[in-house]
């Protein structure tokens, strides 16, 4: 069995030592950027069949939220083809308000009356996935559940609104509010491309531990 978040932290897609700000405005010190493990195609096809292979009897479509997601769910769908299934792979792309939609011609094709597995790398507040599987019901998809490489919020099918939730892996990280964070106390510099830095950036201009790129380093 692979062992995700080993394979994750052999790349670099893991860090543990440096100051993140999360969807929810809070801070902490570890994140999974899954951007560095792209890259490496072999490991990305050993996650996309992961995430297909609870499914494989139950799945017509492989949707996804783009950007991230769109590799997910073509090399799913290329796995189960490579186990028999007939199985196709669309993407919705993001609009405003965070929402998404299937406005490529011709995806919503793929979605209406057909089964449909929802993919994506992480699921933290689970907004994207969300509202994939809402567009999706809206076209007449039957929603079989959502498959991601990693959970690292908590979310659940109950909240998703969904029949199953699957994750190859699962990890919590401690967070702090900014008012009484240790790291930011203690000057250790936000990363700014990387999370939701770049809004604590724009608002906070002059924090006293500056901000640094991990594209730079």
């Amino acid at each position: 069995m692979l062992d995700v978040l080993t394979k994750l932290d052999e790349v670099g897609a893991i860090s543990l030592d440096r100051q993140f700000v999360y969807v929810s405005g809070k801070h902490g010190s570890g994140y999974i950027n899954l951007d560095m493990a792209f890259p490496h195609t072999e490991l990305i096809g050993e996650l996309s069949k992961g995430l297909v292979e609870p499914f494989l009897d139950d799945v017509d479509t492989i949707a996804a939220p783009a950007v991230g997601g769109v590799v997910l769910s073509v090399l799913a769908a290329r796995a189960a083809q490579e186990q028999g299934r007939n199985v196709s792979a669309v993407w919705a792309d993001k609009g405003e308000n965070r929402t998404f939609a299937f406005e490529r011609a011709g995806y919503a094709d793929f979605i209406r009356d057909m089964r449909v597995l929802v993919v994506e790398d992480l699921l933290t507040t689970g907004g994207s996935v969300e509202s994939v599987c809402r567009e999706a019901e809206r076209l007449g998809a039957e929603l079989v559940g959502v498959s991601v490489v990693c959970n690292r919020g908590d979310s659940t099918a109950e909240t998703l609104g969904v029949p199953r939730l699957e994750s190859l892996a699962s990890v919590q990280f401690e967070t702090q509010d900014p008012d009484i964070c240790s790291l930011c106390a203690n000057k250790v510099p936000i990363v700014d491309d990387i999370g939701h830095g770049s809004n604590y950036k724009a608002a906070n201009p002059d924090y006293a531990g500056g901000y640094t790129s991990l594209a730079e380093s």
